[in-house]
């Protein structure tokens, strides 16, 4: 159980250590006694890391799950996996580091050996075209659309994160082993942070690829930037989070802060708009309630968005879109988005049938192999994972364009 948080942008780290126990929900009715459980370990002192998959926000939000206002189930629901949709791995304590540094020569190597859509370009479009007949018929403004890749990794998980995160430095970036999967996110979103009696949110709507030629690379920032449909798509999730956030602040107290901010990273140029909140009585697990999942990554409305993506999308998101973070025993916290986010089922995870709500007391030697914070040496293993991709789909939205999208959204595993 190992749970570490970079901000490469601020050159900081946050690496938990001296692992005690996995809380975990499996089904909607064991949510609130998983939530007071992780509230019960932060008001004794400890740290939390936290995973929370999309699906957790259909537990939530069980509205989200029901058919469209005048239809049946005459669209095939996705299969639920059935496991946990809420992870919390609860810690002595946290260190503040630097960043781990990209891999040496003599580390232990690692590489992607396959990216396989799973699924097929003639469907991709054929759904695009859907949602837009959806959005010209009044049912929504937005939906966020996406596909998972399979992915081969040849080679030690570590040395991947370290690798990647150096080439793609953000400020949300994570490496967590669970028990049952290994996350290796490098979300550059913020979904929900705390920061003393305030909350923050950043959501990041409107991308565009980089370019090798510095004239054509800027000029592709500045025509995302002056696009009108993304700068539409950006202010609708800024509407709806500020309706999320006006559930829980302080009268008057909303506020945007910076919109339609211009941010670069190595491979795309992304809008970025913050608003803020004034909340000192939220506890998470009403934060949870009135934001999660973030509209960014369903749409607008977003319940109405919510039940088409259940629908119309090929496999559960599970961790994808949700989020990784942490929370401090001060009640300050900080959940990213988890899109750019890789995961890898552990070999020897069993995730069972149905589960159930349980708190797992950790083995010492468990404890004593995930308090170190430097990367181990692995076996020469090949493991499956997903890495999920997706965008904005509005009514002028060009199907084979976003499908394009999707592959340059890809090229961080490269």
């Amino acid at each position: 159980m190992q749970a570490r948080f970079e901000d490469r942008l601020a050159g900081r780290a946050l690496q938990l250590l001296g692992p005690r126990e996995r809380i975990s929900a499996c089904r909607r009715g064991e949510v609130p006694a998983a939530l007071d459980a992780i509230e019960r370990a932060r008001a004794a002192g400890h740290w939390i890391a936290l995973l929370l998959d999309y699906e957790l926000g259909e537990w939530l939000l069980p509205e989200a799950a029901r058919p469209p206002p005048g239809e049946t189930d005459a669209e095939p629901l996705r299969a639920d996996d059935g496991s946990a949709r809420l992870t919390a791995l609860v810690f002595d304590q946290a260190r503040h580091e630097a960043p781990w540094d990209a891999p040496a020569a003599g580390d232990p190597p690692a590489r992607i050996a396959a990216v396989r859509p799973r699924m097929a370009r003639e469907l991709y479009l054929e759904r695009i075209e859907r949602i837009r007949t959806l959005i010209a018929q009044g049912e929504l403004y937005q939906v966020n659309y996406t596909l998972p890749l399979d992915v081969s990794l040849e080679g030690d998980p570590r040395s991947l994160y370290r690798h990647i995160a150096a080439r793609h430095p953000v400020a949300h970036a994570a490496y967590v082993e669970d028990g049952q999967r290994t996350v290796l996110s490098f979300s550059p979103e913020l979904f929900v942070a705390r920061q003393g009696s305030r909350l923050v949110t950043r959501p990041m709507k409107g991308t565009a690829p980089r370019h090798a030629d510095p004239v054509e690379d800027q000029r592709l920032g500045e025509a995302l930037r002056a696009s009108p449909k993304d700068r539409a798509e950006n202010l609708m999730i800024v509407d709806l989070l500020r309706n999320d956030l006006g559930r829980l602040a302080v009268p008057g107290s909303v506020r945007v802060d910076d919109l339609f901010a211009l941010e670069r990273y190595p491979s795309v140029w992304t809008l970025t708009s913050t608003i803020s909140a004034e909340a000192p009585q939220a506890t998470l697990a009403q934060v949870l309630a009135a934001l999660f999942p973030c509209g960014s990554i369903t749409g607008a409305p977003k319940i109405a968005a919510m039940r088409r993506i259940r629908r119309m999308e090929i496999a559960p998101r599970s961790l994808y879109c949700g989020s990784v973070g942490w929370l401090a025993p001060d009640g300050d916290f900080s959940l990213n988005v988890a899109i750019r986010t890789l995961v890898l089922p552990s070999c020897e995870s069993n995730q069972g049938g149905a589960g159930s709500s349980h708190i797992v007391d950790l083995p010492r030697s468990e404890q004593a192999r995930a308090a170190s914070s430097g990367p181990t040496t692995p076996g020469p293993a090949v493991r499956s994972g997903v890495y999920h991709v997706g965008g904005g789909i509005v009514h002028d939205s060009d199907p084979e364009r976003e499908w394009q999208e999707c592959h340059w959204k890809a090229r961080i595993l490269g």
